[in-house]
C-alpha cells in the first residue's frame, strides 16, 4: 500500500516560480557529485533538459568540470562558467 501526502503550499510556490531561471539559451538546472561520475542537469532553450557528465557536448560546447553547483564548458578554445541561479 502506497502513502499519499500532500504537498505544502509553499514548496509549491517555489517550483512554479515565473521566470525563476534566466531567459538563456542553456540553463544548468542542478548538479549531482558522485566519486565514480559527476552529472550536470541542463535547460536547453525553454522546453528540452539533458543530463551530461565530464566530455559530453552540449549546446557546441564540451563540458570539462562539474562541481558543486557549477560547470565549466569549453568552447571555440575558452572557458565559460555556469553556476546554478542565486549561488
Amino acid at each position: 500500500m502506497s502513502e499519499t501526502t500532500q504537498t505544502p503550499e509553499a514548496t509549491l510556490a517555489a517550483a512554479t516560480t515565473q521566470d525563476a531561471l534566466p531567459n538563456a539559451r542553456l540553463s544548468l538546472l542542478g548538479t549531482v557529485l558522485k566519486p565514480d561520475m559527476s552529472h550536470a542537469l541542463f535547460r536547453i532553450g525553454r522546453s528540452k533538459v539533458e543530463r551530461v557528465t565530464i566530455g559530453d557536448a552540449i549546446d557546441g560546447a564540451t563540458v570539462t568540470a562539474i562541481g558543486e553547483g557549477v560547470v565549466m564548458l569549453s568552447r571555440g578554445g575558452h572557458s565559460e562558467r555556469l553556476s546554478l541561479p542565486n549561488s
